[in-house]
């Protein structure tokens, strides 16, 4: 059954063909007067940039700009735009972009209202009580961050990836124009569905026995995923591909598919610290690391790793615990068939340390576990990062 939740989506939504047009009228709007555009500096975002920027000066909004954004998005960007955004009082951060562009905004926008430095907002040391107004430019569907209220910061000097979350970190509007994803590359999309698909299933695999309303439009969000990822890397500039895409990343990550449930999460608290350790991209890391952490806990629940088969895949077997192999078989094909790793080995790391990995993860400091269908401790995890790496 649903357990008890607050749930609320504060995020307005612009979605459609030209929604970044609208950007100028709508912040003019809500009366902000400058703002800080937070972005790669890619050079296929010019024109883009430059159609924003248009907008926004059109209504008396003055423009700042902040370029240099990374995959794993570095702590120090993020200071070098809250020293902006105090010396020139912006008053509201817009990032241009995908996750890591939209969770450096983020903690630009707490920075700027905290008094000392932002990195204690992530570590501990202090609280997210405010942010100035944040607003997102979508260009790369996979995070969900566009309304969701996290952020997630690699500090370089420490090699730590953390992550808070605040509802002041949720972006106030988005703006989701699907044709604005139609040049990304195949390498970039296969990364963000897999994000996607990885979001839902960190909500789907909960230790309730229960099949609800949520399971089902979890079943239903991960099906379409598995049925147009592949045809939407085949055809980049097909728009009913390119906009299915671009919602299922919001819903999936703001919660609309994890309300009322024990959400796991280990396959995603792992994959951050090969991020922060080893600098992959975030999507590589979940594709080597779930096929095997579903091995290793999918006896913990054989119903749901069935059900997820069936529904899923279309597989059914008349022995259960087959059933639920064969969909995690499923999994695994469906990531090499997007042209992702699917083991570690596939990463090409070099000096891998998994005693260093494992011990690197941010367990729950009460139980010193990680995950809640399987709850999984240090050794739990070698044990999953060598199936990992064995292939």
């Amino acid at each position: 059954m649903l357990l008890d939740f607050e749930h609320q989506v504060s995020t307005e939504f612009v979605f459609g063909k030209n929604a970044e047009l609208k950007i100028g009228e709508k912040l003019s709007g809500y009366g902000f007067k400058k703002v800080l555009a937070h972005h790669t500096g890619d050079d296929f975002l010019q024109p883009l940039l430059a159609r924003i920027k248009g907008e926004l000066e059109k209504n008396n909004i003055e423009v700042f700009e902040l370029d240099g954004v990374e995959p794993n998005p570095r702590l120090s960007l993020v200071r070098k735009g809250v020293e902006i955004a105090r010396e020139e009082e912006i008053d509201f951060v817009l990032a241009v972009g995908g996750g890591s562009t939209i969770d450096s905004a983020k903690a630009i926008a707490a920075g700027a209202r905290y008094d000392g430095d932002v990195w204690d907002l992530f570590t501990g040391k202090g609280k997210v009580e405010s942010a100035l107004k944040i607003g997102v430019v979508l260009t790369y569907p996979a995070s969900g961050s566009e309304s969701g209220n996290v952020s997630v910061i690699n500090n370089t000097e420490t090699n730590e990836k953390i992550l808070i979350s605040s509802r002041h970190l949720a972006p106030m509007i988005t703006f989701m124009n699907p044709e604005l994803t139609y040049t990304l590359p195949a390498f970039l999309t296969a990364n963000g569905v897999v994000d996607m698909f990885s979001h839902i299933c960190e909500r789907y695999f909960s230790p309730a026995t229960y099949i609800g309303v949520i399971d089902r439009m979890a079943e239903g969000a991960l099906r379409t995923l598995v049925d147009i990822g592949v045809k939407a890397i085949k055809n980049p500039e097909d728009y009913r591909y390119r906009a299915e895409l671009m919602w299922i990343g919001t819903i999936a990550q703001n919660d609309t598919l994890g309300v009322g449930r024990v959400q796991d999460w280990a396959t995603h608290v792992i994959g951050n610290e090969l991020s922060a350790l080893y600098d992959i991209t975030h999507g590589m890391t979940l594709s080597a690391i779930m096929p095997s952490w579903m091995r290793y806990v999918y006896q913990n629940d054989i119903p749901r790793f069935a059900r997820y088969a069936e529904k899923v895949f279309d597989v059914k077997l008349e022995d259960e615990e087959k059933q639920a192999l064969e969909g995690i078989r499923k999994t695994e094909e469906f990531f090499v068939s997007l042209g992702m790793p699917v083991n570690l080995k596939e990463l090409f790391i070099k000096n891998l340390d998994i005693d260093k990995l494992a011990a690197s993860v941010q367990y729950n400091p009460a139980t010193n576990t990680i995950g809640s269908i399987r709850k999984l401790d240090i050794n739990d995890v070698k044990n999953i990062l060598t199936m990992a790496y064995e292939g």
